[in-house]
This record gives structure tokens, sequence and C-alpha cells, in this order.
């Protein structure tokens, strides 16, 4: 498996640092654990709410553990190698896995809450912490590459398991599927420790402490130029697309009458896109970005009018695919930008400062969604959605003639 890069010399799978497969497998074996049941997450939290406001209190957990844990993981990030960010994460992982099992066995709420605080908390080790071994140790010109392999295998594996769940779903309670995530962290574990090590760039920086951390989030986020800070906007507006394909789609189709299995199959058809981004990280390594995102957002435009027009399960699992490829195609395009747009000494604090903005727009989305959605009805939200793509498209398009004509 090989590709051309602009002076048409063949480059390989094998070509990409071995660090960087190595952590894809690592990533890959964990996400394979909770594909068996991420998918009936949404559900599972039905099953502990008394309305659409708790639930979105439960689901929200998570995303404010990160927020508050970023600038802290970022500013490590800088400081120690990444390979340790992911190895204490992975330590920690299979934590959530027992808090969803006994959730479920014992009927006490609490432990999703307990499971969705450590998650928010582990995660944002793991993904900071690859991002930034992966900004280290991979080439320039094959960094969306690089983004795209762990990205399509790590997916893949989440796929094959959400497969064996579908079956498993009607005759296997819940968080025993979730439960698959105990066994499967450890043994990426055991992966992520033969990971070469990468190497800190040595700089003088103040001593860590958890001020010093939001002081330094709000100074990466004031050298940030016009380029990061559309790109941040593009992230917020993410945020939404995925609250509305990962939660409230499943749900709706639920309500409507659909079996579990069905609401996973939905999932499952989300994410096959993203077996393809490998194929997106060579095309944004080789591509105008500027033009790649605003394109994706008149796409993003397309299939939000869509769902307005055709409401039916059969457009949902289109528009779900659909908003998959987009989504994909945004993640590595994105991974991209905030690596070359800045200094090589602030991989950690940037891409910490980054997915800072992205959490933001996880926790705020579902919000906006369900507030909009309870007042102006599913329709008129995607015509609100579809209309703001295209601004963005737009916007994208002036900055790309203004700033740069070639990337």
């Amino acid at each position: 498996m090989g590709f051309l890069h602009p002076k048409k010399k063949l480059i390989r799978v094998a070509d990409l640092p071995a660090g960087v497969r190595r952590i894809a497998l690592a990533r890959t074996v964990r996400w394979f654990g909770w594909g068996f049941g991420e998918a009936l997450i949404p559900l599972f939290i039905l099953q502990f709410s008394h309305s659409f406001a708790e639930a979105g209190a439960f689901r929200a957990a998570y995303d404010a553990t990160m927020l508050l844990a970023l600038p802290i993981i970022g500013m490590l990030a800088d400081r120690v190698s990444a390979r340790i960010l992911i190895i204490a994460a992975l330590i920690i992982y299979p934590w959530v896995g027992v808090g969803y099992f006994l959730a479920g066995a014992l009927g006490l709420g609490i432990f999703i809450i307990l499971a969705r605080v450590i998650n928010g908390l582990t995660w944002g080790m793991e993904n900071v912490g690859v991002n930034t071994y992966f900004r280290r140790l991979s080439p320039r010109n094959l960094l969306g590459s690089s983004f795209g392999f762990i990205d399509t295998w790590s997916n893949f594996g989440w796929i094959l398991a959400a497969l064996i769940g579908m079956v498993l779903a009607p005759h296997v309670p819940t968080h025993i599927l979730l439960a698959a995530v105990i066994p499967t962290s450890i043994v990426a574990l055991l992966i992520a420790r033969r990971v070469p090590k990468d190497v800190v760039r040595a700089t003088k920086k103040p001593r860590p402490s958890i001020l010093a951390s939001y002081k330094l989030l709000i100074q990466e986020w004031r050298r940030w130029g016009k380029q990061l800070w559309l790109l941040s906007v593009l992230v917020l507006f993410t945020g939404l697309i995925q609250a509305l394909m990962w939660f409230f789609i499943p749900i709706d189709a639920y309500i409507e009458g659909a079996k579990p299995a069905m609401v996973i199959l939905l999932t499952v058809i989300a994410v096959v896109p993203s077996l393809l981004g490998y194929n997106f990280g060579k095309l944004a390594d080789h591509k105008n970005k500027y033009v790649l995102l605003a394109a994706g957002l008149v796409g993003v435009a397309a299939v939000a009018v869509g769902l307005a027009v055709f409401p039916s399960y059969g457009f949902k699992l289109i528009a779900s695919f659909l908003l998959g490829v987009l989504l994909e195609l945004f993640f590595v395009v994105q991974q991209s930008l905030v690596t070359t747009l800045g200094s090589s000494k602030t991989y950690g604090e940037r891409g910490g400062a980054f997915e800072s903005v992205a959490t933001i727009g996880d926790l705020i989305g579902p919000l906006v969604l369900g507030f909009s959605l309870d007042r102006l009805g599913f329709s008129s939200v995607s015509i609100c959605v579809a209309v703001v793509a295209v601004v963005l498209s737009l916007l994208f398009l002036a900055l790309k003639r203004r700033v740069f004509s070639k990337l």
C-alpha cells in the first residue's frame, strides 16, 4: 500500500515512523473494546434520566472534565514525553469500563457520572499525547497521512466490534458490552509501553502549576492569527454537527421505534467514512486545505437541507454517512493546519488549546441543539445549520485568497 508525494516518489505505510504505526495499533485495540457498546450509550443514559435536560447533564460530565483538564495536559505535553501521557491515560482507562459496568449492575446513575469524568480526563490525556507525539515524529509532508492512518485503523476496529455488538445487543445487557473497554485498554497499554520515546525540545518554561496552565492557555489563544481563529469557529460548528449525528439522530430514531440494533447501525454508518482517513490525509497533504474545508462546508449545507426536506429514517442513514465523510475530511485538515500554523516548540500547548475549543463545541453543541429543536423544530434547525455552513465556506475561500495561494 503506497502513494505518491509531489515529487512522484512512492511512499508506503511502512515509511511512516514506527512509533506512529505502533500508537495506531494501540488505539485500534482500545477502540475495538469501545465498539461493542458505545453506540448504545445515549440509550443507556436515557435509562437513568427523567428528562432530556438530565440526560444532557450526564453527557456533559465528560466534556466539562476534559475542558478543565486540557490546559494542564497541554502544558505537560510540552514538558514531558508525549509517550508518558499516553501510557498514563491507558493505565487509568479500564476504570471507565468499570464505572459503566457498576452503573448497569447496581442500577446507580452516579457510576455513569464517574465513568464519564474518568473518560474525559483519560481521553484528553491520550488525545493530546497522541497528537503531540505524531507532530514530533512525523515528517511535515506526511502529517495528514499519519493522522489519517491512525483514524482509519482505529475506526476500523471500532466498526468491527460494533457489528458484533449489533448481534449481541438483543441478548447481552449494555453494561456488559461496555465492560469490554477493560481488557482492551490493558492490551493497548502493553502495546504502547513499547513505543519509542519522543524528544522534547529544551526551552525555558515556567514551573508547571494549575494557575500557570490556564495562563498559558490564554497566552496561546492570544498568539493565534485569523487562520487559527477561523479554524476554531469551524471546530465549534463541528461540535454542533457531531451532537446532531452522534446524539440526537440516534435518540430520535429510537423514540420513533427503531430497535437498539438499528440505532447501532446508524452510528456504524456514520463511522464507516473514517476508514477513508488515510486517503483524506494524503489529499490534505497535497491540496489547498482552505479549499477543501470550503468544499466540505458546502457539502454540510446540502446534507442539512436534505434532512429538512426528507426526515425519514432512510435519509437519516444517508445523512449520517455523508456527514461522517465530511467530518473525517475536517479532522485531518484541521490536525495538519494546527501543526503548521505555529512553532514546533508549542505543539502541546497549541494542541491543548485547540482541543479546549473543540471541547467547548462538544459541550455547548448538544445544549444549543436541544434548546433549538424544542423551539424551532428539526427542519428549521437544519436550515439554520445550512446557512451557517455556507457562511463559513465563504470565509475560508476569502482567507485562502488573502493568505496563501497554496499550502
